[in-house]
């Protein structure tokens, strides 16, 4: 029996490569389904919070513009529809906290439950801790979106171009790249401050603020207008909400995709690169189980 075990734990240590490294990005994804479905309240909360940042923008909208039409947005954007630029913007809004925080966040839950360094020690590469939170993420953000979407539809009125769906998924695919990236130095802050969620609080709203869910960059200051070009968020949701508004003959689109794909470049090596540091120097000094 012992010899079965350390032919079990020999074969473990000599998995590598793309497949083995993908199996624990899925073994991670799932283990924090788990832990979430074990807190009913988790779930519920879940389902209701897409509705909770939607339904006040649709109120004050009501209240401002008096009506289904907006004059004004349709001079800056070219629609006049506020409620499905709204509706369509805001909806990624989940997924995007969903990425920032569950998975910027995710070293610091294995540290509080204690197997952190259990992970750090598995015969896997570190960022992967890191890309199977994403997964999870991924997934439980998405359902939010797909949720406020299919509200947004029956309940209020919202019309989708059908023609756009596939390709809103392939750019929702090239943000995660770039988010990802920007999660990575998260996790940076967060192994090197411990409590790092005010860093994370700070940049996720001052990204949410320059992005275009709610209103377009042209109302914001032109200062915040240099810096909203330099998020993809900016470029995500524009060409999202295209998609899903206009289809293929949404304006735009090819502007966005390539911004999308040099920012996915620059921030997936920057990231990568401060974690790969980051993470050997906290080792090298100790401080994994610094709580």
């Amino acid at each position: 029996m012992s010899d079965d075990k350390d032919s079990i734990f020999q074969k473990m240590w000599k998995r590598e490569g793309f497949m083995a490294e993908l199996r624990a990005v899925n073994a991670i994804a799932i283990k924090q389904w788990k832990v979430e479905f074990s807190y009913p309240l988790s779930v519920l909360w879940f389902i209701v919070m897409p509705f909770l940042w939607f339904i006040p923008m649709l109120i004050a909208g009501q209240a401002v513009v008096g009506g289904s039409e907006s004059a004004a947005l349709g001079e800056l954007v070219g629609t006049t529809d506020w409620l499905s630029y709204i509706a369509i913007g805001t909806a990624y809004t989940g997924l995007a906290m969903s990425m920032f925080w569950g998975t910027g966040m995710s070293f610091r839950r294995e540290q509080s439950a204690g197997t952190l360094e259990t992970l750090m020690t598995t015969p896997m590469k570190r960022s992967t801790i890191v890309w199977g939170s994403m997964m999870h993420n991924l997934q439980h953000g998405g359902l939010g979106v797909l949720l406020q979407l299919v509200a947004a539809v029956l309940f209020f009125g919202v019309t989708i171009n059908a023609w756009g769906i596939l390709p809103a998924l392939a750019i929702v695919a090239l943000s995660i790249i770039a988010l990802q990236g920007i999660v990575f130095a998260l996790t940076c802050v967060v192994l090197l401050a411990k409590q790092g969620w005010m860093i994370i609080e700070f940049i996720s709203s001052a990204l949410m603020l320059v992005a275009p869910m709610a209103y377009p960059i042209a109302v914001l200051h032109p200062m915040l207008q240099y810096v909203s070009v330099a998020s993809p968020l900016t470029w995500t949701v524009e060409s999202f909400r295209g998609f899903l508004m206009y289809g293929f003959a949404a304006p735009g689109i090819m502007t966005a995709i390539v911004a999308l794909l040099i920012l996915d470049v620059i921030y997936v090596v920057i990231g990568i690169l401060m974690f790969r540091y980051t993470e050997r120097y906290v080792r090298r000094k100790g401080a994994l189980s610094q709580f």
